[in-house]
């Protein structure tokens, strides 16, 4: 029994030997044949350095891509307006074949009888045709091809009410007068932007009230004339009426008015109807002619008359016109007829100011055009 295990024993020493050195043998041929396939990748990946050659390399061209890069970079001003079909031509896409729409401007199909988008829904013409200058795709009243002419964004409403060249007008108001948005020394006249703020001046003093006919004269000419008496009261600047009447001859002075009463120019009494019962009057409507003996301004006055409701009041003696200027740095004057003014280095003269009519005439001097203020 003890031999048998001793023999045992023996084996398996020899089996365990032969077993590692298996092993090992495996392992070795495994690493060689590893070996074997890395030298292999070597060769075959390796860069082989050889004599440079002496051919020449043409440049490529690359004019397409420059082309391409520009229209990319800042489009040109019909091409944002027009759909390009033609896949030779400097575009990152070449879209399907559209148009735009008549009314919203945005593009939908070649064929379609009505615009696409949901808020439009325009018929388009059967002719498939547009006025691309009258295109506006932000809806600012400027067409697309004018404001991208004058450096504008057709794509910003906003720049409508900007003033590009800061001339006091805005872009818009450049559009419509057809002047240069983007030029100061072109822009629509200063006289659009002038308003007749107030008349003003000095009323006259006296309000003629009765009258008497004196005897007449004989002129020159061998014929009569007429003489007239008038009665006048003296009214303040803030429209109270004095009680001393003022008598004074055609040809003398009104008291201590410092006026002289130089005409009266009788008309036809007119017949008017007053209140409930229709009572009927005459009305006087005769004007009278006075001279100021100061500086010899002369004022026409109306008979002043209690049922002559037209009645037009005590005019001014000196009529000047207050006018005010919707441009920025430029103030407010006050101008009398014969006046000269300068707007910006433009001039204009006043050539007349109506107070019952409340207007004023101006003429712009560089084109003698005449315009009016009320």
């Amino acid at each position: 029994m003890a031999n048998a295990q001793s023999n045992l024993l023996r084996q398996y020493d020899r089996l365990a030997a032969v077993a590692v050195l298996a092993v090992l043998l495996v392992s070795l041929l495994y690493l060689i044949l590893s070996g074997l396939q890395e030298q292999r990748k070597v060769e075959e990946y390796s860069i082989k350095v050889g004599q440079p050659s002496t051919e020449k390399i043409a440049p490529q061209d690359h004019t397409a891509d420059e082309a391409l890069l520009a229209a990319v970079a800042k489009p040109a001003s019909a091409a944002l307006l027009t759909v390009r079909n033609d896949p030779s031509l400097p575009n990152l896409f070449t879209p399907a074949r559209r148009l735009l729409c008549v009314k919203c401007a945005r593009p939908i199909p070649f064929e379609a009888e009505k615009c696409v988008f949901a808020d439009c829904g325009a018929e388009q013409p059967k002719e498939k045709t547009i006025d691309l200058s009258t295109v506006d795709s932000d809806g600012d009243g400027l067409p697309d091809q004018w404001e991208q002419t004058y450096g504008l964004n057709p794509q910003d409403a906003a720049d409508a009410d900007a003033d590009k060249d800061g001339d006091g007008f805005t872009n818009i108001e450049e559009y419509e007068a057809k002047t240069n948005p983007a030029d100061p020394k072109s822009h629509p006249g200063y006289e659009t932007r002038m308003a007749l703020k107030a008349i003003q001046g000095e009323k006259v003093p006296l309000r003629a009230t009765g009258k008497m006919e004196l005897p007449p004269s004989v002129g020159p000419d061998g014929k009569p004339v007429r003489h007239f008496q008038i009665t006048f009261v003296s009214v303040t600047q803030d429209g109270q009426v004095g009680t001393t009447s003022l008598r004074a001859n055609d040809g003398q002075d009104i008291a201590a008015s410092g006026f002289r009463f130089v005409r009266y120019n009788e008309k036809p009494l007119r017949r008017v109807e007053i209140g409930e019962h229709k009572q009927v009057r005459f009305v006087n409507e005769s004007t009278i002619d006075l001279e100021r003996k100061a500086d010899g301004k002369k004022a026409t006055i109306v008979f002043y008359d209690a049922n002559n409701a037209d009645w037009p009041g005590e005019p001014l003696l000196e009529q000047k016109a207050e006018i005010a200027f919707e441009l920025p740095g430029v103030e407010p004057i006050v101008v009398a007829p014969g006046a000269t003014f300068a707007v910006k280095g433009e001039t204009f003269t006043v050539l007349a100011v109506d107070a019952a009519k409340k207007t004023v005439r101006i003429q712009k001097n560089a084109d003698k055009k005449v315009f009016e203020l009320q």
